[in-house]
């Protein structure tokens, strides 16, 4: 009887010296965590408690909702399924990337110039998840003709039949050691103002077939914002996506693409011709964008996942076939023709 009555207050009291705890997490922070370990989610960091003995996922990434202190040991996160989900990890579970705005760091901020706080990139040849970008010109320039790459757009062009480059990105982490006043830059749109790509002449010459957007200078908005945090020199990481797009376009999904112009071309297709070319289930890899155009929705971006330590020379099948799978995105669309 006397357990009976007692038992509310000791859940009562529970309840608030939980949400005590979570009231302590007043250093604002919010981003991504990247598991790097299967390390304990906590309820409680001071008695440990773990209801359900959960555990981070590797390789699986964590929305962050605050953080213990402003030089943290511990970031709430949120783990999909656990009961609670608002959990305690240790800062070395994982990689974070922290929100612009927000102050709690796992060690004291780089300065750069401009005294902003820097991300930090990938160790050189560590594996690490990536998003290719490839874009479908013709369909991306019905929305901006205005653009110089849009602008020069003719149907005997490299890219009026082949994918063009848009960008590898190393995920989740962008602007690593990048001073605010090129992130500023980049993210109004400023191309021309951010620090000139420097490449040899045979990179630079298949860089600019590849990618028609350096007519705009998207390449030096690419490396600001991607590349810088590849952990390899701007010569070697536009190389790997040259290599990488290179193989793409010398295989079924390009030509795919290049026998439909005019026509469409449904989800489960594209998908069919990366397995075809990359191996069983590349396919799941592979995010389909399209974009309305009238009463038409013309297919304009691929992105694909992968996994792994990139170079110029890397096999594209390992590195799909080790990624994660994605939702494919838009189910069918037009693959346009230039002027289309």
């Amino acid at each position: 009887m006397l357990f009976a009555m007692l038992r509310p207050i000791f859940a009562s009291a529970l309840l608030l010296a939980l949400l005590t705890e979570a009231s302590l997490a007043d250093s604002p922070l919010t981003g991504t965590l990247l598991a790097t370990s299967a390390c304990p989610a906590l309820v409680s960091i001071k008695k440990s408690t773990n209801p359900g003995d959960v555990s981070l996922t590797p390789q699986q990434t964590y929305k962050v909702v605050a953080a213990n202190k402003p030089q943290p040991s511990h970031y709430l996160v949120l783990v999909p399924g656990a009961d609670p989900q608002r959990r305690w990890v240790a800062v070395d579970c994982g990689t974070l990337t922290a929100d612009a705005g927000t102050t709690a760091a796992p060690t004291p901020a780089v300065a750069g110039s401009s005294g902003a706080a820097k991300a930090t990139a990938a160790q050189p040849g560590s594996p690490h998840f990536y998003v290719f970008a490839i874009s479908w010109e013709p369909a991306f320039c019905q929305s901006k003709p205005a653009k110089p790459e849009c602008a020069s757009e003719s149907a005997d062009r490299f890219d009026a039949s082949h994918f063009s480059l848009h960008g590898l990105w190393p995920d989740p982490s962008e602007y690593c050691g990048v001073d605010a006043v090129d992130v500023s830059a980049d993210k109004a749109g400023h191309w021309k103002d951010l620090p000139a790509i420097t490449l040899d002449v045979d990179t630079r010459t298949a860089l600019d077939k590849a990618m028609p957007g350096t007519q705009s200078q998207l390449e030096r908005h690419e490396w600001i914002k991607h590349g810088t945090c590849s952990g390899t020199a701007m010569s070697a990481y536009f190389a790997s996506a040259l290599h990488l797009l290179d193989a793409i376009n010398a295989s079924p999904v390009q030509a795919l693409f290049a026998q439909n112009i005019g026509k469409s071309l449904s989800q489960q297709e594209i998908r069919a011709a990366f397995d075809k070319a990359f191996g069983t289930d590349a396919g799941q890899r592979t995010r389909i964008s399209c974009e309305g155009n009238g009463n038409q929705r013309l297919i304009t971006e691929i992105t694909i996942g992968l996994y792994g330590s990139i170079t110029p020379q890397s096999d594209p099948a390992a590195l799909i076939a080790a990624a994660r799978p994605t939702k494919g995105g838009c189910d069918s669309g037009l693959v346009d023709a230039v002027g289309g």
